[in-house]
């Protein structure tokens, strides 16, 4: 899951002093009323319905990101990328966008996309911001600039904490926002950060090539990685 913020501690509260109170006798204190037992039929009821939830409670499902060679959802992005970004991306208008409406302007290859989800309270993430500046950086010096764009989604993050984060860390890849964690969902509930790379060759159905979750060993290691599969998916 990704990285939440603390939950605020409870405020203290101020106690008033208490007035003085009569002390009662045992016997002149009222005892509470037994509750009266349910009728056999209804205990019977009770006790079958919560026989049947049973199996529900007992074997809960786990979300799991989405597999390489899966399908992928055309996720929504929400504007948090700068004018220029957008327009290097295709992207026009306030958004929000669809990942399949991502249309670079150079190369004509089939686009792939690598997607790092993220959040600006996740230490990992926090730390990877400079390799992931150093990965874009050797991707626009690689044969493969023109067929792989970049970008990042803030799970639970607003536009405000997105921003926040590319100030702090000095991020320069599109980054965009998932403040009610809709993508986080879609993708499977990943934890922090987790890498996606997908196929965009057929717009209506966007393709898993590359899925996993932890910082990469170096910007270096991951691009030759990532090249590696692009040769596959020609």
């Amino acid at each position: 899951m990704p990285f939440r913020p603390a939950s605020t501690a409870p405020r203290a509260t101020t106690l008033a002093a208490s007035p003085a109170r009569t002390v009662l006798h045992p016997t002149h204190v009222r005892q509470p009323r037994a509750t009266p037992a349910p009728p056999p039929l209804l205990r019977a009821l009770l006790l079958a319905a919560l026989l049947a939830l049973l199996p529900a409670c007992a074997t809960p499902t786990l979300a799991e990101p989405v597999p390489a060679s899966a399908p992928f959802p055309d996720i929504p992005l929400e504007n948090a990328a700068t004018p220029a970004q957008l327009a290097a991306l295709g992207l026009s208008g306030e958004g929000p966008w669809k990942l399949s409406d991502i249309r670079p302007a150079t190369g004509s290859k089939a686009q792939l996309v690598l997607i790092e989800i993220f959040s600006m309270y996740c230490p990992h993430c926090q730390r990877e911001a400079p390799h992931m500046n150093r990965l874009a950086e050797l991707l626009a010096a690689s044969p493969l600039k023109d067929r792989i764009t970049v970008i990042g989604v803030g799970a639970g993050n607003t536009p405000m904490e997105v921003d926040l984060f590319r100030e702090r860390y000095g991020v320069t890849i599109p980054l965009f926002a998932d403040p009610d964690l809709i993508v986080h969902e879609q993708v499977g509930e990943p934890g922090t950060p987790h890498f996606f790379l997908i196929s965009l060759k057929n717009r209506a159905a966007p393709a898993t090539l590359f899925s996993r979750t932890g910082r990469m060993a170096s910007p270096q290691a991951f691009l030759d990685e990532l090249s590696a599969i692009a040769k596959r998916s020609n």
